[in-house]
């Protein structure tokens, strides 16, 4: 009796593409949230570039129009503690919503402003309605998207801050210059849209659905307030100081790069280019980041790009009274791909680390709270910057926080926070989400 071997032939397997699997709801989750992102950026920046203009108008110092860029940090932390509850207790989609209408409204209304103190009113609400829509877009995107393709989701949604700040660059001369410095805000009502493309074409997540299915009578209704509680105040503590930590690393750079780069002799248009460049390296930063963390994981994707940033940080500082505008664009991109790029993971990272039932809260609080050293960079750069050079300010401030962040996630101290957690809901083992 004859027998035949068979030869067994293994032909590669086909390379699946990352996005395999998403669907049209995905997508406008994608897009809509990136939106309130780009948005939440344009109306952001606008009021930068008018301070001088502000000041004139309504006869007060520079540093008393500086204080309404600090209002709109001051009032985001109650925002996302407000409708991120809102969000906890009725759903991601009607908070982001509301977030939308307060935020654009209140910036039109910035242009109708009759008075400096009228203005910082109004300038108080648009961060409240910033850090609301913060908490609510975030969690709603990052619940929508599968859970394998969120470090990805992530960066995609925080570059829409990027675009939104490069967008407000573009728009900032023609209008200022034909229609004075008000238009600037009433082209701030266009987000108000936005919110109809929301209500019409976005769902509620299955996440948070689920867990309204299974929530008991006893559960407390305000999220804002489990924050508070024995399980979960480690927690909001742990990521409070992170924020500020990364805010504190990235805003000496953001707020002051323009001040010192005039001082040392470039032109406000010559400054324009720099940021610009500046703004595209982060923009292309935040993409990759969620591709690099998909790679080799997120702490080390942190630990890694955070390193590589310090050397640029140096470099840039160094080489910056020089004079080589080439050299210095290149330093400047390399930096913010890196320094400011990698804080695209943030919002994945934080959500990996509240349950579903204090997400959005614990998101909005953390993130808008450590948000405030953004608004104190200006002044610490200053003050320091009085002693030692502003140029070594910035660069003395973004070195120390860049160390404090690596610190905190390279040695995992929110995953040891949650690992004492007595009576935690779901480990993250369960979640099949990596915090790692």
């Amino acid at each position: 009796m004859s027998t035949r071997t068979a030869k067994i032939v293994s032909t590669p397997t086909a390379k699946v593409p990352w996005w395999t699997g998403l669907d049209r709801s995905h997508w406008n989750a994608m897009l809509g949230s990136w939106l309130g992102w780009a948005l939440d950026g344009f109306d952001f920046i606008l009021i930068t570039y008018v301070l001088t203009n502000i000041a004139t108008t309504f006869h007060v110092s520079l540093a008393a129009a500086g204080t309404l860029v600090l209002a709109a940090f001051a009032t985001r932390w109650l925002g996302g503690a407000v409708l991120g509850s809102m969000a906890d207790r009725l759903g991601r989609k009607k908070a982001m919503i509301v977030g939308i209408l307060v935020y654009s409204i209140a910036t039109f209304m910035c242009g109708l402003s009759w008075s400096y103190w009228s203005l910082l009113g109004f300038r108080l609400l648009v961060g409240f309605g910033m850090g609301g829509e913060y908490s609510a877009g975030t969690t709603l995107l990052l619940e929508t998207w599968p859970a394998r393709m969120r470090n990805k989701a992530s960066g995609f949604l925080v570059s829409g801050w990027a675009v939104g700040g490069m967008l407000a660059s573009l728009v900032y001369a023609p209008i200022v210059t034909n229609f004075g410095w008000r238009a600037l805000f009433f082209v701030g009502i266009l987000p108000a849209f936005l919110a109809i493309y929301v209500r019409r074409t976005l769902s509620e997540t299955p996440e948070f659905t689920a867990a309204m299915d299974n929530a008991t009578a006893t559960q407390p209704k305000v999220s804002f307030f489990q924050l508070f509680s024995r399980r979960w105040l480690p927690m909001t503590i742990t990521m409070f100081v992170m924020m500020f930590a990364s805010f504190g690393m990235n805003w000496p750079i953001l707020s002051l790069l323009p001040t010192y780069l005039k001082t040392i002799g470039y032109t406000p248009g010559a400054v324009g280019h720099f940021m610009f460049i500046a703004s595209f390296g982060a923009l292309l930063g935040y993409w990759f980041s969620g591709f690099l963390a998909d790679w080799i994981g997120i702490r080390w994707a942190f630990v890694s790009t955070l390193l590589v940033s310090l050397g640029f940080v140096a470099l840039t500082f160094l080489v910056a009274g020089l004079g080589s505008g080439v050299v210095l664009g290149i330093l400047l991109f390399a930096l913010e791909f890196t320094n400011l790029g990698i804080t695209g993971l943030f919002p994945k990272y934080i959500t990996d680390h509240f349950g579903v039932e204090v997400r959005a809260a614990g998101l909005g609080v953390t993130y808008n709270l450590g948000a405030i050293a953004g608004g104190l960079s200006p002044i610490l750069g200053a003050l320091l910057g009085g002693a030692i050079g502003l140029g070594p300010a910035i660069g003395v401030l973004t070195l120390f926080w860049t160390f404090v962040t690596m610190i905190i996630i390279g040695f995992r101290i929110p995953a040891r926070v949650a690992a004492r957690r007595v009576d935690a809901v779901q480990p993250f083992q369960e979640r099949r989400v990596s915090v790692e």
